[in-house]
């Protein structure tokens, strides 16, 4: 059930005109034009919807001048409670699915707003609340000039968490191959977080000697020989979890997958907005050993136990995190 629906279900009440806010809208201005519409018309209005935690007006703000020329003091209404940003959310697509449309410049100040607020959002899943397309969503994501805008995956309207480009996944997918060179396409995807067909593409392109990832996919193109994705003779694949350097391998990576993908499946995470953000920071964190094991070689000597001491904090407070999570299942199943 959406969040609209949701609403239309609560009771209704009357509240009086004179103690509601302005709305937080996507609108720029009301339409003086189809207020005076609305108060000449017959109708009763349906109930607006007020956020309960200031008084603003979500979705009716055309109702309530109108009733306010038709010389009302009280109008139906629905509570809603939630923060601001989930408020301007049900205003975008309360004005997305009903009453007048919005404009072009409405409904991109609008995206422009979500991206800031909910930037792990895919472009697809923007479009269909503000009524737009991918593309103008995509087009802005990449004029906003703070990088979290552009976060390494994205969640989609389904919960499911895919990578923004499928550069990354290449990358792993070439690791997979190098360390086994017999997995199966479909073991290969499912490990590198991609499509079957692009798994073939990567192992098409490493036999025959050429780079994981195609130039023009490249978030930059000035790397040399040196990608990491190029090309290199496979190696047999370990038969521990984890050699001596601390490597991850391919055992250990793919039981990570798993657990991750079982997560990703369960609705009380992909179908609330905290759960798709853990099952975000857990794709994302899913690929940061794999991108450490490739800038380590980079970093300058005299720069590198400065890194580790870092690196070496930040697996202490998610070892930390970890603990506390296990502590808190045991006493609820203890």
């Amino acid at each position: 059930m959406s969040a609209i629906s949701a609403q239309r279900k609560a009771p209704t009440f009357d509240i009086d005109i004179h103690t509601l806010l302005p709305a937080d809208s996507p609108r720029f201005a009301l339409d003086q034009a189809h207020i005076r519409a609305l108060a000449e018309s017959e109708a009763e209005f349906p109930p607006i919807l007020v956020h309960r935690a200031t008084l603003r007006v979500i979705d009716g703000m055309h109702r309530v001048r109108a009733a306010e020329l038709r010389g009302q003091h009280t109008i139906g209404a629905h509570w809603f409670e939630g923060d601001d940003r989930a408020a301007f959310l049900i205003a975008v697509e309360s004005n997305t699915r009903h009453g007048l449309p919005l404009s072009s410049e409405e409904r991109k100040e609008a995206a422009s707003r979500i991206l800031r607020t909910h930037p792990q959002w895919s472009d697809r899943s923007i479009a269909e609340r503000i009524g737009w397309n991918a593309t103008g969503v995509g087009a802005l994501r990449k004029e906003i000039a703070d990088p979290d805008a552009r976060p390494d995956a994205r969640v989609g309207r389904d919960g499911r968490v895919r990578p923004a480009t499928t550069a990354e996944g290449r990358r792993v997918a070439a690791e997979v191959i190098r360390q086994n060179p017999s997995a199966s396409l479909r073991e290969i995807a499912k490990q590198a977080g991609i499509s079957v067909g692009t798994a073939r593409d990567v192992r098409h392109r490493l036999a025959e000697g050429r780079p994981a990832i195609p130039e023009s996919r490249r978030p930059d193109r000035s790397v040399g020989a040196n990608d990491p994705a190029t090309p290199v003779a496979p190696v047999p694949s370990p038969t521990v979890e984890e050699d001596t350097t601390g490597r991850v391998t391919a055992p250990d990576l793919a039981r990570r997958i798993t657990l991750f993908d079982g997560l990703r499946k369960d609705p009380s995470l992909r179908l609330s907005e905290s759960g798709r953000l853990v099952l975000h920071r857990l794709h994302t964190q899913l690929r940061t050993t794999e991108e450490w094991r490739r800038l380590a070689p980079t970093i300058p000597l005299h720069g590198r136990s400065a890194v580790a001491d870092i690196l070496s904090a930040c697996a202490d407070d998610l070892r930390g995190m970890a603990q506390e999570l296990r502590c808190v299942e045991d006493s609820l199943t203890g």
